[in-house]
């Protein structure tokens, strides 16, 4: 259940759910683990709320081949100006031949949760160079 959750939350966040009328600024960044480019998965910036950030919205962004990622909040590029509570989620892709099998994670699974990833970013108008990259322990 909770991997359909995360579903329902991805496909909000990409394609809208009343974010119309939000100015964004572009967002970008790298994720590496252990200094290695992460290169499947995603980003989420959750509005964190405790920090003053009242957009209704989340932001994702998909990794690519060399860890790099662009956030798109409602289906348009870029995130509202605020504090996020950051998650990032990575999986093996699913064995066919035994699809019950649980998803491996390729990254530590704390770092899926906003509650426990322990990553938190604040997106400016201008933002200093890498102030969007992720390094994560192995």
């Amino acid at each position: 259940m909770k991997g359909f959750s995360f579903f329902a939350v991805w496909v909000v966040a990409l394609f809208g759910c009343g974010g119309g009328g939000e100015k964004l600024t572009p967002v970008g960044g790298k994720v590496t683990v252990g200094g290695v480019p992460l290169a499947a998965g995603s980003v989420t910036f959750h509005p964190d709320s405790d920090k003053g950030n009242s957009s209704l919205n989340i932001a994702v962004g998909a990794l690519d081949a060399e860890g790099t990622y662009k956030l798109m909040t409602g289906g348009r590029e870029g995130a509202p100006l605020g504090w996020y509570k950051v998650t990032v989620t990575a999986q093996a892709p699913i064995d066919l031949n035994n699809p019950y099998a649980m998803p491996k994670h390729l990254i530590k699974p704390k770092f899926s949760d906003a509650s426990t990833s322990g990553l938190a970013i604040e997106v400016v108008a201008r933002p200093a160079p890498g102030a969007y990259d992720l390094k994560l322990t192995k």
